[in-house]
């Protein structure tokens, strides 16, 4: 063999081994990035289930906390104004016993007054961002004129001591009024949550833009169906799961029911308030679980259609 023919032969072998090595080295690139992909996609799905958990927290907030609605239809729905008549009524008897009126005095101005107007009203004023207390001028003037007429009614003469003493009552009813349509701690928390419903839309329109961009990724990144709705039912799943956690571990403790609060009325109102509130969470679990059964379901059958071509 001459040098020419040689010299030919190592090129040859040269080239072929240089081929083999970037093979096995493309080969290795390749094993890598398909060992990394399901790695990245299930880092995403983390992330969105997170991101659908805090969505549903959102949602919860908007139709409990943050609406005026719900508070008044739970006050309307479960009796409490009847509570604040009964409790406000047993106060006034009790202080129409120490003043001298008679015990059907306080029962008739007790039902001739506007509970369910007044809580309302109350509780509207801090939803709206103001600062308003329990109005008690027109309490005090029914007051007034109701004792005027108890009196020409039993042709009582009034000493100007009798004057005093009537203005001490009328006083005394009117913080009686006051304590019963006030909520413990609602005017701080009315306030706090006026204040944060921007904090809030804010935090929901981002929680929505990122979750929406991780789906994108998920649909545009995996060339096959299958593998799209596959990270996006383990999403789904993972939000589900927590949302479910939380209300269900206070229900099973009965952590509501064992707080105690002065009064029937707003003892009812907090129970009733926070159990429903954490019911919501059940809702938006069914909406999660429905994503579920979907995403399984198309999973399924894209699956089955990608093995069989």
């Amino acid at each position: 063999m001459s040098e020419a023919e040689k010299e030919y032969e190592n090129d040859l072998n040269s080239d072929v081994e240089t081929e083999h090595e970037h093979g096995h080295e493309h080969s290795h690139r390749h094993k890598h990035k398909s060992k990394l992909r399901p790695f990245f996609f299930s880092v995403l799905s983390f992330f969105l289930a997170f991101a659908l958990f805090l969505l549903s927290v959102c949602a919860v907030l908007y139709t409990t906390v943050f609406s005026k609605d719900y508070i008044l239809n739970i006050m309307r729905s479960n009796g409490y104004y009847d509570m604040v008549r009964s409790e406000l009524q047993s106060q006034m008897e009790n202080l129409v016993d120490a003043s001298g009126f008679d015990k059907e005095f306080a029962d008739s101005f007790v039902k001739s007054c506007d509970i369910q107007g007044a809580v309302e009203k109350y509780v509207s004023s801090f939803y709206s961002g103001d600062k308003t207390l329990v109005d008690t001028i027109s309490f005090k003037q029914d007051l007034y004129a109701a004792i005027d007429v108890y009196i020409n009614d039993n042709n009582l003469k009034v000493a100007d001591e009798s004057r005093a003493n009537i203005s001490y009552f009328v006083n005394e009813a009117a913080e009686i009024y006051v304590t019963q349509i006030t909520i413990p701690f609602f005017s701080t928390i009315a306030n706090y949550i006026y204040k944060a419903r921007t904090i809030l839309n804010i935090t929901t329109v981002s929680l929505a833009v990122f979750a929406a961009i991780i789906i994108a990724v998920i649909f545009f990144a995996n060339k096959y169906k299958h593998r799209r709705y596959k990270y996006l039912f383990i999403s789904c799943c993972g939000g589900l799961l927590t949302v479910l956690i939380l209300p269900t571990v206070l229900f099973i403790m009965d952590i509501v029911r064992k707080i105690n609060l002065n009064t029937r009325s707003i003892y009812n109102l907090f129970v009733n308030y926070f159990n429903n509130m954490f019911s919501s969470f059940y809702i938006w679990a069914g909406v999660l679980m429905a994503a579920s059964i979907v995403t399984l379901v198309l999973y399924i059958k894209h699956y089955k259609h990608a093995i069989n071509r």
